[in-house]
């Protein structure tokens, strides 16, 4: 049993009131101009395989904890306001996290996402990215997806790349649009 009484999670409490993994768990971080990992699972839309993705237009990676949270709700509500304005720039947004695809397929009802979501049960894709809640005011999350955003060009290079810091920060839509339209006309991806 950890120090505040859970079962089976691990990490360290910072004097910040933040929960923290120990060193080594998660991944070496992505940058920007990195090759990034190839990688092909089961979505709401059939198979995904993002090298096959990126010959259509750049594809922005999507990463978050767990459907159904508050935040999660509210953000998804605010990214299919905006799905018309991606449409604009070709850039496909995929949600990855590690819910099934029966899960994907209810939140999708349930938000009327207008998005693809990759099921990542395993986490092998969150691990490969570096995805990974490393800090966290509550214990439990330490070790799931966190949320992030890559965007990946047509040569499979990271054009940009953002993290939360906490799980529960998100990047706000119109940042977000105006950071994809300066990416896609500096790379002209």
């Amino acid at each position: 049993m950890d120090p505040d009484g859970s079962e089976g999670s691990t990490g360290i409490l910072g004097k910040d009131g933040f929960w923290f993994l120990p060193d080594g768990i998660s991944s070496e971080d992505l940058v920007i101009g990195d090759k990034v990992p190839d990688f092909e699972a089961e979505s709401t839309e059939g198979r995904f395989v993002l090298s096959d993705r990126v010959v259509m237009g750049p594809v922005l990676l999507y990463f978050y904890v767990v459907n159904y949270g508050k935040t999660c709700i509210k953000y998804m509500a605010l990214m299919n306001e905006r799905k018309q304005e991606l449409d604009d720039l070709n850039v496909s947004l995929v949600h990855i996290n590690p819910e099934s695809l029966e899960n994907h397929r209810a939140w999708i009802r349930y938000t009327n996402s207008l998005y693809e979501h990759v099921s990542d049960a395993s986490q092998s894709i969150s691990r490969a990215y570096g995805a990974i809640v490393e800090r966290a005011r509550s214990q439990k999350i330490l070790g799931n997806t966190n949320r992030e955003f890559f965007l990946v060009g047509n040569d499979m290079r990271l054009k940009f790349v953002w993290r939360a810091y906490d799980p529960m920060d998100t990047l706000p839509m119109e940042e977000l649009v105006n950071i994809l339209r300066k990416e896609i006309d500096s790379f002209g991806i």
